[in-house]
């Protein structure tokens, strides 16, 4: 990537595919996405954040990563695959109803950087996510992408997501069933689970606060993380399913995310404030 990188190509490089491991053996895929907790304003803590349930009895994770050029810190198209202990990395998010987790990949990164390999990703940073007037602001009825590993898919050689559209099934400004959740329309599938959900208008949008037509402007948030979806049994019955697991008939095409807010609780903790 000799060029800078668009904001789609920023999007693909901000996840990455999670393998649980517990005693030698993998257990599960998902997907996490790369973010940076602030320390300070001139230090950062890089974490990656998935679901609970994606690492939900592992003992460690295995991830692949891009190798960046150490002069440039552009990406070289080599790969790195790396390991990461959750002992003493892993937080998770303090409410049980809240499927949001933390690891700390600090240590991981500067390893990387000591042998002159260091590793190249496009962190979502905690300034994508809407403010508070953000919120009330925003339409009942928005365009959405996701990125993630659905069915623990990607593109192999290139080591990248998959992108997928669709609009939010509820109010993203109100509080699903007064959880700090909205839902999506689409369709979502194992291994999606910890998939970062965008608000990503590239071309223009319609600002509800002036009500005026933001032509060729581009406006992207975090809106939330994917965490499980509605399934229908074969009696008829409608279910939660966080990981999409279950002997089910057939999936709604529908999924449940957790609003981004809930990342500052995780910043912290993971931070010790």
């Amino acid at each position: 990537m000799s060029h800078s990188p668009s904001t789609s190509e920023i999007l693909l490089h901000s996840t990455v595919k999670i393998t649980s491991i517990s005693n030698g053996q993998k257990t599960g895929t998902g997907t996490a996405f790369y973010t940076l907790f602030n320390k300070t304003h001139e230090s950062v803590q890089p974490v990656i954040i998935t679901n609970k349930h994606v690492v939900d009895g592992a003992d460690q994770i295995s991830i692949r990563c891009h190798a960046a050029d150490p002069e440039t810190y552009k990406p070289t198209g080599d790969l790195i695959d790396v390991t990461v202990a959750l002992h003493d990395t892993l937080i998770n998010h303090p409410d049980s109803n809240v499927d949001l987790c933390s690891i700390s990949i600090g240590s991981i990164i500067q390893q990387a950087m000591d042998r002159k390999t260091p590793i190249y990703y496009s962190p979502v940073t905690m300034e994508w996510i809407p403010t508070e007037e953000e919120w009330q602001y925003l339409d009942a009825i928005e365009d959405i992408t996701m990125v993630g590993c659905p069915r623990g898919l990607i593109d192999e050689i290139n080591n990248l997501p998959i992108v997928r559209k669709g609009i939010t099934a509820t109010s993203p400004s109100r509080d699903y069933n007064g959880k700090k959740e909205f839902m999506i329309d689409m369709a979502c599938f194992p291994g999606s689970s910890g998939s970062p959900i965008f608000l990503y208008n590239e071309n223009g949008y319609l600002d509800r606060k002036t009500q005026a037509y933001r032509m060729g402007q581009t406006r992207l948030k975090l809106l939330g993380i994917l965490y499980g979806g509605p399934t229908l049994t074969n009696s008829g019955q409608i279910i939660l399913n966080k990981g999409f697991e279950f002997e089910v008939s057939s999936m709604m095409h529908l999924g449940f995310a957790i609003k981004s807010t809930e990342l500052k609780v995780l910043e912290t903790l993971t931070l010790g404030l």
